[in-house]
């Protein structure tokens, strides 16, 4: 894996090479076609002026690295604007220019044969053009240091908005934990009063439930930094959390799950089934004497994973907030719902037209295959 990123980088780093150094040739091109339409009654080869056009623009292509570690260095800040910067600027855009203007008439000099015929010496060729070549070129290294500026903001701003990304995304997280470390207690608390109330009355079943409970406890622990798991695995978790509830409520208890096989492998967060389903037996199992079933089904559809809890309590009452009723467990699950989709999840409770209460959720299909 790592051999593969350091590939990556590399390839990376020669296609950013590839495209500067295309740049400059295409400007170079770009003034080749200009000066030689300009000069094509002056007896001027196209040759000479490829040559001519080329090799100044590729020593600006060089030149180019020495201006942004300058402007790097040097930024000109726009608030506060800062003076000091932007004098230094001055004096180094007039070394910049004289420095290009003086290696380039040199090239030129040495490689355009035709050229030390009018001009037997450097010297005299450097009186002939320097003057009017410095002026070219100090708009060239303006025009230089304003892109690398242009740049460097860029730059920033999208370190700035990655930054800004991250720390939303560690604060969605944390949240996140928050309120599973809520449900996680939540539970907890129930189970215990429940083990405290069999513990005189039915030592055996106090010590089953116990159990389960260690083992609940384990399961949790062993995912206690992952925010996300495969229905699959949130099933495991519910199994074993009915178990313990079994062990309390006997055959007064009856679960049934139906869950399409393409629909185990969505992931979604972490303990959201459980508070739903122990909301839907402390309601419609707990206070009554007579047997209780819960439905628990998974469908898959359109791109969403529909999960429906059903059981045969006496459902909402008219009137009523439904979530603030029915406690904490489902405030949190609508609240961690809300974290990990934002507006692309849909909550529902309504009564079943048989009795009954039905929670359903709708989350967007998402797995590690896709």
């Amino acid at each position: 894996m790592m051999d593969r990123m350091r590939l990556l980088g590399t390839n990376s780093k020669w296609q950013k090479a590839f495209l500067f150094i295309l740049l400059w040739t295409l400007i170079g091109l770009i003034f080749s076609t200009i000066s030689y339409v300009g000069t094509i009654n002056q007896d001027n080869t196209l040759a000479d002026t490829l040559r001519l056009n080329l090799v100044q623009y590729y020593l600006w292509a060089g030149f180019s690295f020495l201006i942004f570690w300058f402007s790097r260095r040097f930024p000109i800040e726009l608030r506060p604007v800062s003076p000091r910067n932007l004098l230094v600027h001055i004096p180094a855009l007039l070394c910049f220019a004289a420095s290009h203007q003086t290696v380039n008439i040199a090239f030129i000099w040495f490689l355009t044969p035709r050229l030390r015929q009018f001009f037997p010496s450097l010297a005299s060729c450097y009186r002939a053009y320097f003057g009017f070549g410095f002026y070219l070129d100090l708009i060239i290294a303006s025009l230089i240091v304003i892109a690398s500026h242009a740049l460097l903001y860029y730059q920033g701003l999208r370190e700035s908005k990655l930054a800004q990304s991250s720390l939303q995304a560690r604060l969605a997280e944390a949240q996140l934990r928050a309120l599973k470390m809520q449900l996680q207690p939540h539970f907890l608390f129930n189970t215990l009063h429940s083990i405290s109330s069999l513990v005189l009355e039915d030592p055996p079943r106090a010590n089953a439930m116990i159990a389960r409970l260690g083992d609940f406890l384990r399961l949790t622990l062993e995912h206690t930094d992952e925010q996300m798991v495969t229905l699959k695995e949130e099933i495991e978790f519910l199994r074993c959390y009915l178990e313990i509830e079994q062990v309390r409520f006997g055959d007064r208890l009856t679960v049934n799950f139906r869950m399409e096989p393409a629909t185990l492998a969505a992931n979604l967060p972490h303990l959201i089934l459980q508070p739903v389903v122990e909301n839907a037996i402390q309601h419609a199992v707990a206070p009554r004497a007579a047997p209780g079933r819960i439905d628990i089904e998974a469908k898959r559809s359109n791109g969403l994973v529909q999960l429906e809890v059903r059981d045969t309590g006496p459902g909402l009452r008219e009137n009523t907030d439904s979530v603030t009723r029915h406690g904490v467990g489902l405030r949190n699950v609508i609240a961690r719902l809300e974290q990990t989709y934002g507006s692309e999840f849909s909550f529902e409770m309504k009564n079943g037209q048989d009795g009954g209460l039905t929670v359903t959720m709708e989350l967007p299909f998402r797995s590690e295959e896709t």
